[in-house]
């Protein structure tokens, strides 16, 4: 998945989690109010956005979080308790990371700004990402560096220590022997679940991907294609995506050549599926780290048929980002060199930004 787009969509995610509690007033607009304006701040874990960046994919606003105590029973699970939400919630308050400085937020409110921190610990404790990281993401979105600083300090020192690790549920039962193709024509990407789980045997993915990609915005999926070669994805909470894995990223064990990563990317796309030319790309202005990508968009009517039903004026395109090492919310992790680790891929093409660079 476009890395950016990936940040942007776990962002609105935040966004539709604090709306599902029924606080409108730090997290935006609410869904289909459209002259609503954000708010400077908001709760969604980090500062609110300081620029536009909206060339990239906004997920739908239907990703809210189940029910009334989905974000109470997911705090429990990771050993969170309301003291320890209360101490995180008195830092966001005076660092602007709720609904303005030196504005008490309420144990609802904090309960958001504590579900979403969960990340992050787990994300820095699978090595996914840093401290240093965080602290740019977060300065980037609008904090000061002591604003930033300051919840940097708490989640690493306080907070974070008390998060259990992400628990999986258990390996599902297969039967293999599925079709090469899904009922529409697809290989993978935009294919259901239900697909995939006929057709390549489930791995765990806290062992397979968490370290390269993440932790998940939903249900997280891992399936082995080859000896050296996973696919890692989360499965959208949305109903309208419908257990489609519209996003996905390929990863090897070791860094294979373009040939190879052209050949796995292949595998995944419908079969009429044509390569235009590639074009690099670079980090965005804001990211701390040096690091570069190469794109690939594919032409495919197939991928529109996928997509028919799952979205609003679906097209004909899919687009794959190779990495060398890797890439997190602030961009690649180091140049590309011709050898790949990881490809994100996704539907729709990618291109260039306002800046004439396309986003890694």
């Amino acid at each position: 998945m476009h890395r950016y787009r990936r940040a942007l969509s776990t962002a609105l995610l935040a966004a539709a989690v604090l709306a599902a509690g029924g606080c409108g007033s730090d997290s935006g607009p609410a869904a289909g109010d459209a002259s609503a304006a954000p708010p400077k701040n908001s709760a969604a874990g980090k500062p609110a956005p300081s620029e536009d960046r909206s060339d990239t994919d906004p997920a739908p606003a239907e990703t809210a979080a189940g029910d009334d105590t989905s974000i109470e029973d997911a705090l429990t699970a990771a050993g969170v308790d309301d003291d320890l939400v209360n101490r995180l919630g008195e830092v966001g308050d005076a660092n602007n990371y709720g609904l303005g400085v030196g504005v008490e937020t309420g144990l609802e409110d904090r309960r958001r700004l504590a579900f979403l921190q969960v990340d992050t610990c787990r994300n820095v404790a699978v090595g996914y990402r840093t401290w240093r990281g965080i602290r740019y993401s977060d300065e980037a979105d609008g904090a000061t560096e002591e604003q930033a600083a300051a919840m940097a300090d708490f989640l690493r020192k306080e907070f974070c220590p008390q998060v259990s690790p992400f628990k999986e549920p258990p390996l599902p039962h297969q039967t293999l022997g599925g079709p090469d193709e899904d009922d529409r024509g697809g290989r993978g990407l935009a294919s259901p679940v239900t697909w995939w789980d006929r057709r390549y045997p489930r791995v765990s993915w806290s062992k397979e991907c968490a370290a390269q990609t993440g932790m998940p915005s939903g249900d997280p999926v891992a399936y082995r294609l080859a000896k050296d070669e996973v696919v890692c994805a989360t499965v959208p909470s949305h109903a309208s995506w419908k257990k489609h894995l519209i996003d996905l990223d390929v990863v090897f064990a070791t860094p294979v050549d373009e040939d190879r990563a052209m050949r796995a990317a292949r595998d995944l796309l419908p079969s009429d599926a044509s390569a235009t030319e590639p074009t690099e790309g670079v980090n965005p202005d804001w990211s701390y780290l040096g690091g570069g990508c190469l794109n690939i968009n594919f032409r495919t009517a197939t991928m529109k048929k996928l997509l028919d039903g799952l979205e609003k004026d679906p097209e004909p395109w899919a687009s794959a980002l190779y990495y060398t090492d890797g890439a997190t919310e602030d961009g690649a992790v180091g140049d590309y060199t011709g050898e790949v680790k990881q490809i994100s891929l996704s539907k729709g093409a990618d291109e260039p930004g306002l800046s004439g660079d396309l986003t890694c």
